[in-house]
């Protein structure tokens, strides 16, 4: 049970703001897709962080083995850390984990994508050295894996975004359209619902 109040975002909501959203924002995120809800969905998710909104950072639809995922740039090592790019890619084919993005909420979207916000926020402190590391490490220890999401999931929470993360979450291990192999994977790296609904309550207090 969370205690404290907190928000529920409404694609209803936003519908009067796609354009005042990409106004503000032209020129450091681009959002590739015709898709009216998962455009807002990215930038409700990117007004809490107001710390990378004068970051370059693209959104694209492509098949991928998870839901979305949050990476630099692949030319990245050609720049300095202020000039680097950032993609965040989400899954169009469920062939690979049992669902895609549009199984998802308008509040669960602005959540999960708020969590791959939460991955940039981390790359955008390190420099090149320290990124090439970082990313070898994901990818080759498991528990730097599991730290890394933990702390992504820790980081949306800390940004206002608990409440739409935990409804994501909660779609994940219920649903049954998602593959059992991509669901017990997850659960060893991810926060748990009651872990999530725990640190919600923590800010609550600390409010």
């Amino acid at each position: 049970m969370i205690f404290c109040d907190t928000s529920y975002c409404d694609v209803s909501q936003y519908l009067d703001s796609l354009k005042s959203y990409e106004k503000k924002y032209a020129g450091k995120h681009e959002v590739k897709t015709d898709d009216l809800s998962l455009k807002l969905a990215y930038y409700v998710a990117l007004s809490h962080y107001p710390e990378l909104q004068q970051v370059h950072v693209k959104l694209r639809l492509k098949p991928l083995p998870t839901t979305m995922q949050a990476q630099p740039q692949w030319d990245f090592l050609l720049h300095t850390r202020k000039n680097r790019a950032y993609q965040i890619y989400v899954n169009i084919n469920e062939g690979y984990t049992g669902i895609t993005y549009k199984d998802l909420s308008f509040n669960s979207l602005v959540g999960w994508i708020g969590h791959e916000m939460a991955h940039i926020t981390e790359y955008v402190e390190k420099d090149n050295r320290e990124l090439v590391s970082f990313i070898a490490s994901y990818v080759l220890d498991k528990n730097e894996l599991r730290r890394t999401e933990h702390k992504a999931d820790k980081l949306t929470i800390q940004h206002g975004l608990g409440t739409q993360l935990l409804e994501g979450v909660n779609f994940f291990h219920r649903n049954r359209k998602v593959k059992n192999s991509y669901r017990e994977k997850n659960k060893k790296y991810y926060l748990s619902p009651e872990e999530i609904v725990a640190d919600i309550n923590q800010m609550c207090t600390q409010k």
